[in-house]
């Protein structure tokens, strides 16, 4: 099931259901019919769920109804079964479905979330091999093609926007809301702009004054958040709070003490953090995740080689994963041929060792060997004969195929 700025829309859309979605699932998988294993992934732009189950239709129903009860009438997920869940996910490790092409985040966010579903007990061997795959798809990719190379983050696209709306920040005085992943990304992206003044404000200040002392600014508590905006050109907010942190009062506030100068805000938090409203406010200018739309359809026009390679990469690890699963029952057949003759070998060779000091030792060897191949083809031998008196004439033809006995 897989609920992204893509399916909702926009990332607006996203942003009314994605908390709620998010609590709906990781409440209620228990509930799901037929699933056995299960990983939610969460990221800015995204909240998917991966499924293993005894019954694709049963799973498909439930998931979306959870869907509609949640949001009733909309269209905003879509479902993807076997090969092609596969594929989207191999797409999301390496940034292709990122609202920035080539995102350097998602592959660390998907792995959150597998390690997460495996400490929680949610994962067994099936999404095991599947995500350990994708893992190593992803590396392939950043490692072969340059997809992810230079400004493809939501972070960095952040600074592109404001740099694009207010010139140089050479000088500016920056306020930072939110101290996590993305607001580090976001403050790796301001090193060497020669800011200004620069405030970070986190709900958690032993980690608002980490990011604070990387850009060289000052960490102030969340109730001096309208403070430090009077004094901010520019306030980027990147929470990972499920609800409103700045509101219209706090910018007025804010506005107060500086009605000469303009403000920008720019809320790249899923789900938006700033009250619609507070583009209203005189003198500001308020952006959020859909304003980077246009970053991103350029960064993906100036990255399509990149994609094309991406893209071949993708299918030749999902032929790689064809071969492998067709040779699944072989792969079985032979563990367990391999361990039946290593329990013949072993009971004959102890045969073998208890005359070692009393026969000759040309004649040990020779009945070791013949009670060898005798251990190992009375089966065999036995079967054949019996397939044989019963019309089986494929299980002969399959015996002499596999002793290459085909041309003889």
């Amino acid at each position: 099931m897989h609920v992204t700025h893509t399916s909702a829309g926009s990332v607006e859309g996203l942003n009314r259901v994605v908390a709620i979605l998010e609590n709906e699932f990781a409440g209620g998988m228990k509930e799901v019919r037929a699933v056995t294993e299960y990983i939610i992934v969460r990221s800015c732009n995204r909240l998917e769920v991966y499924t293993a189950t005894t019954d694709n239709r049963a799973t498909r129903d439930d998931l979306e109804n959870v869907i509609h009860r949640v949001v009733p009438s909309s269209n905003i997920s879509y479902v993807l079964e076997d090969r092609d869940s596969i594929k989207h996910l191999f797409a999301v490790v390496c940034g292709l479905d990122s609202l920035i092409v080539g995102e350097d985040q998602i592959q660390h966010q998907v792995r959150e979330c597998y390690m997460k579903a495996k400490d929680e007990g949610h994962v067994g061997s099936m999404l095991t091999r599947l995500f350990d795959k994708a893992m190593i798809v992803g590396k392939r990719v950043r490692s072969e093609t340059a997809l992810n190379k230079g400004a493809v983050s939501i972070g960095s696209a952040s600074v592109e926007l404001a740099e694009s709306k207010i010139g140089d920040l050479r000088g500016k005085s920056i306020t930072i809301l939110g101290a996590g992943d993305m607001a580090s990304v976001i403050a790796k992206n301001l090193i060497g702009k020669n800011l200004g003044t620069v405030f970070v404000s986190n709900r958690t200040y032993a980690r608002a004054m980490e990011l604070a002392s990387e850009l060289g600014g000052t960490a102030v508590s969340m109730q001096r958040m309208s403070e430090a905006m009077g004094d901010s050109d520019l306030v980027l907010v990147a929470t990972s709070a499920p609800h409103t942190v700045v509101h219209r009062k706090q910018v007025e506030a804010a506005m107060s003490q500086r009605p000469e100068r303009r403000m920008l805000i720019i809320d790249v938090s899923v789900p938006r953090n700033v009250d619609e409203d507070v583009a209203e406010v005189p003198g500001v200018d308020l952006d959020t995740m859909d304003s980077l739309m246009d970053i991103a359809a350029e960064n993906a026009n100036r990255r399509r080689n990149e994609i094309v390679s991406a893209e071949k990469i993708i299918t030749q690890e999902l032929q790689r994963m064809d071969t492998e699963a067709k040779e699944q029952l072989a792969n079985d057949v032979i563990r367990r041929i391999g361990v039946k003759l290593a329990e013949i070998r072993d009971h004959e060779l102890q045969t073998a060792m208890s005359r070692a000091d009393n026969a000759d030792i040309d004649e040990l060897l020779n009945d070791f060997s013949r009670a060898l191949v005798s251990k190992i083809t009375a089966d065999v031998y036995k079967n054949l004969r019996e397939a044989s008196r019963n019309g089986r004439t494929d299980a002969c033809s399959a015996a002499a195929e596999l002793f290459g006995l085909e041309d003889e």
